[in-house]
């Protein structure tokens, strides 16, 4: 309440100002002509009011334009609430799916020790692929970018874990610039092995309300929120698939399940050698 009322007191301020300027600018147009009576007198109250007038009027217009702005950024935010409500509901269970069918046919027919290199190299660059659209489309689905640039606001990163070392190295991240962090500490890699990728998996969340930063941030680079998601396929943990935003409020809880649902897409790719 007391910063709408700065902002408001600011405002109309300004607004006597331009009103209290626009009127003396008229007055004394009309004073400096050199005539005298009541005839000089009507004139410059005719002008005052006039000047006044189109203050008062342009002010009323901005305010109409930024009502209309605000409203049309409110139907923004939530038809892209509904629509990521939507997207979870109905990507999760579809993913969820997928990723039980690719472990039963991994299960069923894994592929020989022998297998060619071609097929090898092949399954990587479909792989790479699949992390590629992964990336983008947590990034379009979440925070996706505004005009008039249309630069992405949001980032997302995939970090593979390596059980042998218990490290995690970044193995993916869109879009490069204000990059995430390549390796983790090692404070970080067991917070992340522990918390996200142990017990099964857990979803892992920064809003702002308990832990305000995340080690997988490098300083200076403009991102606060975080949800974090494990990529697991069956017992083996994959490693750690994390999307960033600039404020707390670019997420909301339709987001957790719908990176829960890219996660199992990235699962299938990998089990799938």
């Amino acid at each position: 309440m007391k910063q709408w009322l700065i902002e408001r007191g600011i405002h109309h301020l300004f607004l006597l100002f331009s009103a209290v300027l626009g009127v003396s600018v008229a007055v004394v147009s009309v004073w400096a002509d050199g005539s005298t009576g009541r005839t000089k007198q009507g004139w410059a109250l005719i002008a005052g009011l006039s000047a006044f007038g189109v203050v008062l009027i342009t002010h009323v217009e901005r305010r109409l334009v930024e009502k209309g702005k605000k409203r049309a950024e409110e139907r923004a935010i939530r038809a892209e609430a509904d629509m990521a409500q939507l997207y979870s509901m109905s990507l999760l269970p579809l993913s969820s799916a997928v990723k039980e069918l690719t472990g039963r046919y991994v299960a069923a027919a894994p592929l020989p020790a022998a297998t060619a290199p071609q097929t090898v190299t092949g399954l990587d660059l479909q792989r790479a692929d699949v992390l590629d659209r992964v990336l983008r489309g947590a990034v379009d689905l979440t925070a996706p970018p505004i005009g008039p640039a249309y630069t992405p606001r949001a980032r997302c990163s995939f970090y593979r874990y390596d059980a042998a070392t218990g490290n995690f190295t970044l193995e993916g991240s869109h879009p490069y610039p204000n990059g995430p962090r390549s390796v983790i500490d090692p404070v970080g890699a067991a917070h992340m092995k522990n918390e996200i990728l142990g017990g099964g998996g857990k979803t892992f969340r920064i809003d702002g309300t308990s832990v305000t930063h995340f080690y997988l941030i490098p300083p200076g680079t403009g991102y606060k929120a975080v949800i974090a998601v494990p990529v697991i396929h069956g017992t083996e943990e994959i490693g750690v698939l994390a999307v960033d935003a600039p404020a707390f409020s670019d997420f909301i809880d339709a987001h957790e399940s719908l990176m829960e649902s890219l996660a199992n897409v990235l699962a299938a790719s990998y089990a799938l050698r």
